[in-house]
Order: structure tokens, then C-alpha cells, then sequence
């Protein structure tokens, strides 16, 4: 391989480098076990399976309480399915808990059901209501009569001399979702102001970090999606309040695998209010414009919120283009078909680690012509070396009439100078958008492959992996000539395997096993194509 093409393949490398350093430091990302809150409103849809009866428990909150909260005993009311566990607090008639059966924060015995919900004062639970009218701001800190129950829907309400609200809750068995309605009857004739209806998240010790752990693990942003676009904005660094005057389709918060989001289904239109909390964290609230005429008894406002992993299926299910939640990037149509494909592997063989390198394998066959073609282009590149190293010398104070010779010498002897560069670069939105996927994708969240790898969406304990990948370069490396190259740049090629396997110890370990096995399969077509080349004299 000559200088050109070694400089070539150093650009695919420090180009990949850069992704991950990248996206190890700089990324508003999400990841596992950490807590994310909920979003708003709802509309009534029929249930399917059958449920655990509701439990009522009155117990005396340890978390810190509004000002109407106090000397009120809190009733709660625990809805569980085979999906999740949700408890409502009759503190603002709010949702307080809401844990995923199916995903725990730890693998083995001491994991606990992931908890979606991370705030823990009352005012602001998940579908907390205020009011923009001063009149009405303790309507937060109402305390709330349970007043109608059944194995999948809770009925809140208030009653008192200047207003009525009444709360509803439906839940679904075989879904992530809720449909909540609101009514509202206020007693004067008029009446005129907006209506918040709102999650919150709340404040978290900032883990610890070191060089050998991610630090996006505990990043969590507040997600809204308009007509054609998707926004975030990651909650700590919220430093002013900001209102959304374009029409809300869906909002919430999310981190790296989960979501809660609150999608609109009231014929009112939200805007979007997101504020910095008093205690910490944020607010973020549908913001719907309340205004009741003479003649109208009732104002009601309707959502359905997700609360539960970034599955795709789900999330598509879920309506009002939600699977836009899932950051795929610029690669989404690529990275699409990928997900669908690694998911067909697993059904064929259950064990996504199997699937990750099958799905590695049909990508290099797909692109081993490409590849091939990219040697091919290289060896011809340093056959007509030693001619171009005497124009070289010949024309050296002379660059035009230099670059001109080489030019003739290339098409003389039909010889493409990116002839060994574009067919890699054809390749990259493919190689980038695997990356993605197994980034993102929930199906590696605690998914076993084997022995000491136990979750696939977490750094490999033992850094085999990258140590491996580590190798595997260097092989690469030695295998490929380097006679054309100075001292300085052999030496940085040198470096380039520890380098990378710097980057490579603090990312998902399913996305370290594409990389090596990708890697290595490079290195066998490598020396196919080259073996091949040899016995045709080239």
C-alpha cells in the first residue's frame, strides 16, 4: 500500500475514532438504569387482558409535601399488569410510581424493576395540573377522593365551592400506555387562562465517573416533537424558562433505552412550556389555552402517554410518530433496516450477540466486492510506485510539470488515484449506522451473549473485548506494506491500535463486538484479495 492509500486508511480510522470520542464526550445521550419521568393527557380505549385488582394503601408520604398536602393522609392506588407496576397518588390525583417488570437497573438477583418516575415531591408527579390564574394556583396541592376503581382505570376527583375536577385514568395490559382525561368545571360564568398539565424531573446525585466509565451515563433530556422535527434539551443545563409557541405533537423526557411521553389527543392544541424546577431538575408541561363560554358546563382536556422502553414496535404503535424518539441520526433509513435485520437474526437464533456477528458476516459479503475492488486499486497503486518515486525526484522543483507526469503515468497504466478510497467510503453510512443501532437499540439492554458478557449494552467488564480489538489492528497493520511511509507516520500507525482501544473500553460491549468481529473479517478478505493478487502477479 502506498502513501496515498495508507493515508487513506488512516482518515477511515481517525474517522471513526472521532465518532466514538465524539459520542463518548459530547453527545446528549441516555443510558440504562437511570429514571426518567412522564408526560400528559389521555383518551378511553378498550382493555385486553385481565389485570390484578387494585390495591388502596394510606400511608403518611416521606417526601417533601405541598402546602394543601399538609396533615392530609395519602392514599395510594397500585394498578399492576404483566408489564409494569403503576402507583397513583391521590395527591393531585397524579401518577406517582410507574416500574418496568421486564427491565431491572442491575443483571442477576439484585436487580430491581427500572422506575420511571424521579420525582418524589407530590406537587409535581407525572400529570400534575396548575393553573395560569393566581386565583388557582393551589389547585396543585389539591389532596383528591378516590372515587371510582376497577382492575385497569382509577377515577380522581375534586369538589369545592369554586371548582370541580374530576381525573381518569385507563391503562392498558399488553401496552405501555396510558389514556388520561381531565374535566374541569369551574363555577363562574367566565372564564379565561391557560391550563399546565405536566411532568417533572427531579433531582439525582451526579454518579461518579472515571476514564474507563461513560459519562453519559446519567444524562437525561426533556424530548418534544413538532410536525417534522424532533428537539432536546438535557434537563441540566436548563438555565431559563422557554415556551414552545409551535403546535406540540408529543413531549416528555427520555434517556438512553426509555422514554415517558405525554402524545396529545385533545382537540384543544398544546404549545409547550419547559421551566427550571425550584428544587431542581425541570418541568415539562403541555400548556393547553382554557377559555369556557356561557353555555358550556365542562372543559376537558385529553392524552395518552408512553411510558416504557425505546422499542420500535412500541413506539410506532404508540401513534404521532413517537419511534422519532429513537436518535438513529442521519443514517435513520439505514439504521432502520439494520435494527429490522438484527431482530430477524434473534428470532432465528435468540442470543442478540450471535446476531450482532451474523449480521457483521452478511454486511461483509454484501460489501466484499466494493472491498475487493479497493485492494485490487491499492496493489496497482504500488506496483507503479517505484516509477512514481523517479518523477518524483526528477521534477522535484518543478510540481506542475511533477503532478502532470504522475497523471500520464496513472492513466497510461489505468490506475485510479481513489480507486482504493471511494469503495470504503460507499461503505461508511452503513458501518456508521450499525454503529448506531447497537448504540441505541433497547434489545441489547441486559441481553446476554456468553460467559463474563452478560449485557451487551454495557462496557465490557474485563476490557477482553477491546484488548482483542487492540490485536487484531495491529495485525491488520502488519499485514499491510509500509515501505512508502516516513518514520512519524509509521509511528502514529503504531499507536493507532492502543489508541483505539482507549476509545473502545467504555462503550457497549455489543457495539465492541461488531467493531472486532468487523475488523477481523476485513482482515480475512484482506488476505483472500491479496493471495488471489499474488498468484495473478500482481
Amino acid at each position: 500500500m502506498d502513501q496515498m492509500e495508507k493515508r487513506a486508511f488512516l482518515a477511515v480510522v481517525l474517522s471513526l475514532a472521532i465518532l466514538i470520542f465524539w459520542q463518548i464526550f459530547f453527545l446528549k445521550k441516555n443510558v440504562p438504569p437511570q429514571e426518567v419521568s412522564a408526560p400528559k393527557t389521555a383518551q378511553p380505549e378498550k382493555q385486553t387482558k385481565k389485570t390484578e385488582v387494585p390495591q388502596i394503601v394510606e400511608k403518611n408520604t416521606e417526601a417533601p409535601i405541598g402546602a394543601s398536602f399538609q396533615g392530609e393522609k395519602e392514599e395510594e392506588v397500585i394498578l399492576e399488569t404483566e408489564l409494569y407496576r403503576a402507583t397513583f397518588s391521590s395527591y393531585g390525583g397524579t401518577l406517582k410510581s410507574w416500574k418496568l417488570k421486564k427491565y431491572k437497573n442491575k443483571t442477576g438477583k439484585e436487580g430491581e424493576s427500572i422506575e420511571l418516575v424521579t420525582q418524589k415531591d407530590p406537587q409535581f408527579y407525572p400529570f400534575f395540573l396548575r393553573f395560569s390564574r393566581p386565583a388557582l394556583e393551589y389547585v396543585q396541592t389539591l389532596p383528591y377522593e378516590i372515587r371510582q376503581q376497577t382492575p385497569t382505570t382509577i377515577t380522581f376527583l375534586y369538589r369545592e365551592r369554586k371548582i370541580k375536577i374530576e381525573r381518569t385514568y385507563e391503562l392498558y395490559t399488553d401496552k405501555y400506555e396510558i389514556n388520561h382525561t381531565t374535566k374541569i368545571w369551574p363555577q363562574k360564568e367566565d372564564f379565561k387562562g391557560d391550563v399546565f398539565l405536566g411532568t417533572s424531573e427531579g433531582v439525582m446525585d451526579a454518579p461518579k465517573h472515571n476514564i474507563l466509565t461513560a459519562p453519559y451515563a446519567d444524562v437525561r433530556n426533556f424530548i418534544f416533537h413538532t410536525q417534522d422535527k424532533t428537539t432536546r434539551e438535557k434537563v441540566s443545563d436548563l438555565k431559563e424558562n422557554q415556551e414552545i409557541k409551535s403546535v406540540i405533537s408529543w413531549a416528555g423526557s427520555e434517556n438512553q433505552y426509555f422514554i415517558s411521553a405525554f402524545i396529545n389527543t385533545s382537540f384543544v392544541k398544546p404549545y409547550l412550556f419547559i421551566s427550571s424546577s425550584q428544587l431542581g431538575g425541570g418541568n415539562i408541561e403541555l400548556q393547553y389555552p382554557f377559555y369556557r363560554e356561557k353555555n358550556e358546563e365542562m372543559f376537558e382536556l385529553k392524552a395518552k402517554a408512553f411510558f416504557g422502553p425505546k422499542e420500535m414496535g412500541a413506539l410506532k404503535a404508540a401513534g404521532s410518530d413517537l419511534e422519532e424518539a429513537i436518535n438513529f441520526g442521519v443514517f435513520s433509513v439505514f439504521c432502520i433496516i439494520l435494527l429490522k435485520t438484527l431482530n430477524f437474526l434473534y428470532f432465528l437464533i435468540p442470543n442478540y450477540g450471535v446476531s450482532i456477528i451474523l449480521l457483521t458476516v452478511l454486511i461483509r459479503i454484501l460489501f466484499h466486492p466494493l472491498t475487493k475492488k479497493s485492494y485490487v486499486s491499492m496493489r496497482e497503486m504500488q506496483r507503479i510506485q517505484p516509477q512514481i518515486a523517479k518523477i518524483k525526484e526528477k521534477f522535484k522543483d518543478d510540481k506542475t510539470q511533477m503532478n502532470k507526469e504522475v497523471m500520464d503515468l496513472m492513466r497510461a497504466n489505468k490506475v485510479n488515484p481513489l480507486g482504493g478510497c471511494l469503495p470504503l467510503l460507499v461503505q461508511m453510512p452503513v458501518f456508521f449506522a450499525l454503529y448506531r443501532v447497537l448504540y441505541n437499540a433497547i434489545e441489547l439492554y441486559q441481553a446476554p451473549f456468553f460467559g463474563w458478557i452478560q449485557d451487551l449494552s454495557t462496557k465490557d467488564p474485563y476490557y477482553v473485548l477491546p484488548v482483542l480489538m487492540g490485536i487484531s489492528m495491529f495485525v491488520q497493520q502488519k499485514m499491510t506494506p509500509s515501505t512508502t511511509m516516513d518514520p512519524a507516520q509509521q509511528k502514529m500507525m503504531l499507536f493507532m491500535p492502543i489508541i483505539f482501544s482507549f476509545f473502545m473500553v467504555a462503550l457497549p460491549s455489543g457495539l465492541v463486538l461488531y467493531i472486532l468481529f468487523s475488523t477481523v473479517l476485513q482482515l480475512a478478505s484482506q488476505y483472500l484479495v491479496n493471495r488471489d493478487l499474488i498468484k495473478k502477479g500482481l
